[in-house]
């Protein structure tokens, strides 16, 4: 009867101990659609026109999940972001910001629910997303303003740094496709995301004044396929 239960408990231990040791890390790749929204001087970091200053653009990205609860991954997306006096109450100023975004990054994101691979129990699970950005910029000026003299203009391409913030959900489809959610904040190592800023000799005579940096809220909808053997 003993040699029987030691037998029998070598077996359960066995099992368990392939269960344990099966890999959970797995490629995961997916496309987004999104909504952008500027978060700067011009609209005073409001977002009261939300839905007529919301700009659409695509992404995608590649992801290693190396557990059921951390991932890393590169992303590239492609939008624009959108402002106007007349939406804050300054018709007479007529600034606008139409400035087109390239970010490329790199990002980890963190689950609060074990997903993924061996986990089919859970259906959907809250993350939390956190990134780094290469971002290219440029933008459309409004020829129409009269820009003052503090005012100096950049028409040309920009190159900056940015982060981006967020948390969203995570729904399963299927085995190996899953549906994506999430809101983010991207800030912008620059403050001239809007093609102008105040000049220097401006700044230094009204040190109360500043050039603050810019950033976006952005929404992001999209659908992934894991690539393993079940």
């Amino acid at each position: 009867m003993r040699t029987k239960f030691i037998i029998a408990a070598l077996f359960a231990f066995g099992a368990f101990s392939v269960q344990a040791q099966r890999p959970t890390s797995f490629l995961e790749l997916g496309g987004y659609g999104m909504s952008q929204n500027y978060l700067g001087d011009v609209n005073g970091n409001s977002l009261s026109a939300f839905t007529s200053e919301a700009k659409f653009g695509v992404g995608a990205q590649l992801k290693y999940n190396f557990s059921s609860l951390l991932s890393v991954g590169a992303d590239v997306n492609f939008g624009s972001v959108y402002s106007h006096d007349n939406l804050h109450g300054n018709d007479t100023r007529d600034y606008v910001v139409d400035t087109e975004l390239l970010q490329m990054g790199l990002f980890t994101n963190i689950h609060f629910i074990p997903f993924g691979k061996y986990n089919l129990r859970h259906s959907h699970t809250p993350f939390v997303h956190v990134g780094l950005n290469a971002v290219t910029y440029q933008p459309n000026l409004n020829t129409n303003a009269q820009y003052p003299e503090e005012i100096a203009l950049y028409p040309g391409t920009g190159h900056t740094f940015g982060y981006t913030l967020g948390m969203g959900w995570r729904i399963r489809r299927s085995l190996k496709s899953f549906y994506n959610f999430g809101i983010y904040y991207n800030g912008f190592g620059a403050s001239n995301i809007e093609g102008f800023n105040y000049t220097t000799e401006y700044l230094e005579a009204n040190p109360g004044t500043r050039n603050t940096l810019d950033g976006s809220l952005t929404l992001k909808l999209g659908m992934s396929l894991g690539f393993f053997e079940q």
